[in-house]
């Protein structure tokens, strides 16, 4: 989501994280709002909306944003993500009073000086289930009337999704499950503790008492499918032959919750990215990027999925979007999902050897056909001989 945190008196700091529609009716929409260690969810319809036609009229804009019928409006200027910014903005501000009344303090657990002082280490389960509370939005003459519904019950459900408990047993034999209490969220700014989901954790993978940085993956709500078949790739490339020094994001560990069906996300490597270009082949930042610098990440790219061929694997969606670049300035595969995405590779070669040698030529011509521009005062990029 591209909002903006918005600062607030009294150390207050809410962003919008994300945006549920039709809950009771079509045009209904829960947004959720984190605000100091805190989950709000706001429920609005136009059924709450009386008399109102200005704030009917934003209400409506955002409902098109988010379902993506959005027409470009060349007298306001407006694109999607604009119309939701400004009214995720808009919303954080009607509900302020309800943010500096109920969530005025920051917990240790959340407090960016607390973090960076090692005083709060923070733990998993205090983020993805955090104090809930249950709002709504009711507009009357176009004056909105925040409102929190403090003996009500929240209609948040966790992004949680259910594996076959064979499978859970079958991949129990290689990784372990861990429960969101036992992993330690690690920022890469501490700042961030108060906006941004975790994807860095810190969990101990043996019994050594070292704990290891992974990257945190996680699944839309009803999204079972998808999370059952990378968990069904990730198991083949655990009983595969496949060396351990492939650059690939291997699955490291499983974080449930109650049963060992009930996931909340995978542990994978962490790949500490490249600064430039966002550690991904972004086709506009390409032309920054030294000549001999894309062939080596073709070559690596190549390397990898010859030992996964070799290993009697695949990797699936072959694309640049599933190439991540290290600080190293190493080429690593992620997402082994499957699928596929149209221009890579073709429909019918679908998780087949022969789908990833098209994507993997596509790459390969996809880095190769730009020229070299560098950036301002830069230095170009040589491969150590």
């Amino acid at each position: 989501m591209a909002s903006t945190p918005s600062a607030k008196t009294g150390r207050i700091l809410a962003k919008a994280m994300s945006d549920r529609l039709g809950h009771d009716g079509p045009d209904d929409c829960i947004t959720s709002i984190r605000c100091n260690g805190r989950e709000f969810h706001v429920e609005m319809s136009p059924f709450y909306i009386c008399n109102s036609p200005a704030v009917e009229s934003r209400y409506r804009k955002f409902i098109a944003a988010l379902r993506d019928e959005w027409e470009f409006d060349t007298d306001e200027g407006k694109h999607p993500e604009d119309v939701m910014d400004d009214f995720h903005a808009w919303l954080i501000n009607v509900f302020e009073p309800i943010f500096l009344e109920v969530a005025p303090d920051i917990p240790p657990s959340f407090d960016p000086a607390k973090i960076a002082t090692g005083e709060a280490h923070p733990l998993l389960s205090e983020y993805f289930f955090p104090e809930e509370y249950r709002c709504r939005l009711e507009v009357e003459n176009d004056k909105p009337f925040p409102i929190v519904m403090r003996d009500e019950e929240s209609r948040w459900v966790p992004a949680l999704n259910d594996i076959e408990p064979e499978l859970a047993q079958q991949l129990g034999q290689y990784v372990k499950f861990f429960r969101p209490f036992e992993i330690e969220v690690s920022f890469e700014k501490p700042d961030y503790a108060l906006s941004e989901t975790p994807t860095r954790v810190l969990v101990e993978l043996d019994d050594s008492g070292h704990k290891t940085l992974c990257f945190l993956k996680t699944f839309a709500l009803g999204d079972s499918l998808g999370l059952e078949k990378e968990l069904e790739a990730h198991l083949r490339i655990l009983k595969s032959s496949l060396a351990h020094d492939a650059r690939i994001a291997r699955l490291r560990g499983v974080v449930a919750v109650e049963e060992d069906s009930q996931i909340l996300g995978l542990l994978l490597t962490y790949i500490d990215r490249r600064r430039e270009n966002g550690g991904f082949l972004f086709e506009d930042r390409l032309l920054h990027t030294p000549i001999p610098l894309r062939h080596r990440w073709a070559r690596q790219i190549q390397e990898t999925v010859e030992q996964l061929h070799g290993a009697g694997l695949v990797w699936g969606d072959a694309k640049a979007e599933n190439v991540m670049i290290d600080k190293n300035n190493d080429a690593w595969l992620i997402d082994f999902g499957g699928g596929y995405t149209e221009g890579w590779v073709d429909e019918d070669k679908t998780g087949t050897i022969e789908g990833d040698l098209q994507g993997v030529a596509k790459i390969a011509e996809h880095l190769s056909n730009e020229e070299y521009e560098p950036y301002p005062d830069s230095d170009d990029w040589e491969e150590d001989v």
